[in-house]
């Protein structure tokens, strides 16, 4: 069953998602923060922003206590520091080795009970229209290397093996527009297709695709 409020390519229905994990005394590390979009969200001005753009860090210390600037893999902070660590649309802007190291510095300064929130887009048509875009992962890779999931199929050492997965929302795309294209289209199995889909559009029926999605993740003891 597709969720109405994920179908959008905004970012605040998958805030929501990780401020559903944030107490009022919670320790928040908010990696790739950009221009504290997440922050402002929550209300909060306490949040750990890290960037690795100056530029932006610069801003962000404007109306921001506690801005820091560094690049991924690296995290410049004390181990079991945070009690969450919220990531929207970073990692898949990482080499699959830096994400690897990624995953092992988050782990590090992340708390026993915290949680881990990442937000990332999936390959879709949309992909690689951003030149930055390196490789999309899937969340079956957070399980493997955090969950201790399929352990006999890594090549790598896994991260952890304690942590659960506690909500995975998918971000959709209504993607019925692009059959306009084929309207025209003399085939008649084509057009007889086109009939049904435009019936079942008159009702509020669409067709989706999955361009992305949220994971939350609890790292256990």
């Amino acid at each position: 069953m597709i969720k109405k409020e994920y179908v959008t390519h905004k970012r605040e229905p998958f805030f929501q998602i990780a401020l559903d994990y944030i107490k009022d005394d919670s320790k928040v590390l908010d990696i790739g923060a950009g221009n504290g979009d997440f922050s402002k969200y929550c209300d909060r001005d306490d949040f750990y922003l890290y960037d690795g753009n100056i530029k932006t860090v610069e801003y962000l210390k404007k109306y921001h206590k506690n801005v820091f600037h560094g690049m991924l893999p690296v995290l410049p902070f004390e181990n079991e520091f945070f009690d969450v660590i919220h990531c929207s649309h970073v990692v898949e802007h990482l080499q699959p080795q830096d994400m690897y190291d990624f995953l092992v510095n988050v782990d590090k300064v992340l708390k026993t009970g915290g949680y881990l929130v990442i937000s990332t887009p999936l390959l879709w048509s949309g992909f690689y229209n951003d030149l930055s875009h390196v490789k999309p992962y899937r969340p079956f890779v957070f399980e493997k290397y955090l969950c201790g999931i399929h352990l006999e199929s890594l090549t790598r050492s896994p991260v952890s093996i304690n942590y659960k997965k506690e909500r995975l929302e998918f971000r959709y795309l209504n993607t019925s527009k692009e059959l306009e294209f084929y309207s025209f289209d003399k085939n008649i199995f084509v057009r007889v297709f086109l009939s049904c889909f435009y019936r079942l559009k008159k009702r509020g029926l669409g067709i989706y695709s999955k361009t992305g999605y949220t994971i939350v993740l609890k790292k256990n003891g």
